[in-house]
């Protein structure tokens, strides 16, 4: 009965579970084999460039996460790079929970979340960033999100100043794709909109790279649009994929597993979107980043041939963190 009521508690809200890894996290030291930033990718030669930023692993970290201990330590793994999670202009608490489930489909485990973008708004943020000591000689970017046009404005402002202070190769990303939002997807279809930010956003600084992380769950017509607007930009580039939106229902979960009823999927089924989309961007010749479903080091590779640059990892470095490592190694043969 003990066994049931824990059982009960802890995994009917995945959620919990995430933050128990946390706080394992913050309490263990790297190897110090893989400490003072992964030497061994010295060793490798498996850095790629997205403009000139030199990413050591094309593996960075995707934008779903904040909490900085593991993102050190994903870094101290070897990851080339990452963005830090979605924030907008004030503190929000995101939906009800539960809001994060694991589940199985096809024999794979996925994630399924409709955590609504949850965080501190920037101010407190940035905050938190000035004393974080993210001092990696790495691109560490800083993913943008709103409710409206203005919002975006509001927090790329706030942000860039700082950002370029405190670390060393800073890069923004322009997150118009969250599914498990109301507003997450607005800007998708206002491609004046879009340029309306790069256009700011090179007011305030004309270098620092930016991304425009597009929705799987988008037109092809649609990422085309946008693809031929970042293509007419210098240091502009596609991020594409996210979380694909799926109903309870539909992968087979109680419907009230997640509050709102559904949430963005996660895992080995969206790689082949996300190679799609990678296929029908590469014409427009950028340095394209790709996430979502990645696990693998032949995916990466199939992506490469098709105009990927760099890949973003979420529920692989969440299921397994030390995979960085293999699958590093993996590239390094291959190559």
């Amino acid at each position: 009965k003990l066994f049931s009521l824990f059982n009960q508690i802890i995994w009917n809200d995945y959620e919990k579970v995430v933050h128990a890894g946390q706080a394992v996290i913050t309490q263990i030291k790297i190897p110090s084999l893989y400490n003072k930033y992964s030497r061994y990718l010295d060793g490798l030669n498996i850095q790629t460039e997205v403009f000139d930023y030199q990413f050591k692993s094309p593996i960075t970290f995707a934008a779903f996460e904040s909490h900085l201990d593991s993102i050190r330590f994903w870094i101290e793994l070897g990851c080339g790079g990452g963005c830090l999670k979605t924030i907008k202009s004030i503190q929000e608490k995101g939906n009800m929970r539960p809001r994060f489930q694991q589940l199985s489909m096809n024999g794979k485990e996925h994630l399924i979340n409709a955590l609504g973008l949850p965080g501190p708004g920037i101010e407190s943020f940035l905050d938190q960033l000035s004393n974080a000591s993210l001092d990696y000689d790495i691109p560490i970017g800083l993913s943008i999100g709103g409710h409206s046009l203005e919002e975006y404005k509001l927090v790329i402002e706030k942000s860039i100043p700082v950002i370029r202070e405190i670390l060393k190769k800073p890069y923004i990303e322009i997150n118009i794709s969250c599914p498990n939002t109301n507003t997450g997807r607005a800007l998708h279809d206002s491609v004046e909109e879009i340029e309306a930010l790069i256009r700011l956003i090179r007011n305030l600084d004309s270098q620092i790279m930016v991304s425009i992380k597009v929705s799987p769950d988008a037109k092809d017509d649609n990422l085309c649009d946008i693809g031929a607007l970042a293509s007419q930009h210098s240091r502009v580039t596609l991020n594409a994929g996210n979380t694909q939106f799926r109903t309870c229902e539909t992968v087979n979960l109680h419907k009230d597993a997640i509050s709102i009823g559904g949430g963005g999927l996660s895992g080995p089924l969206l790689f082949n979107r996300t190679l799609e989309m990678a296929k029908l961007l590469s014409q427009f010749k950028l340095p394209l980043i790709a996430t979502g479903g990645i696990s693998t080091s032949e995916q990466i590779i199939e992506l490469q041939r098709n105009g990927v640059a760099i890949v973003g990892m979420a529920t692989g470095l969440v299921k397994n963190p030390f995979s960085i490592v293999k699958i590093n190694r993996e590239l390094q043969k291959k190559s």
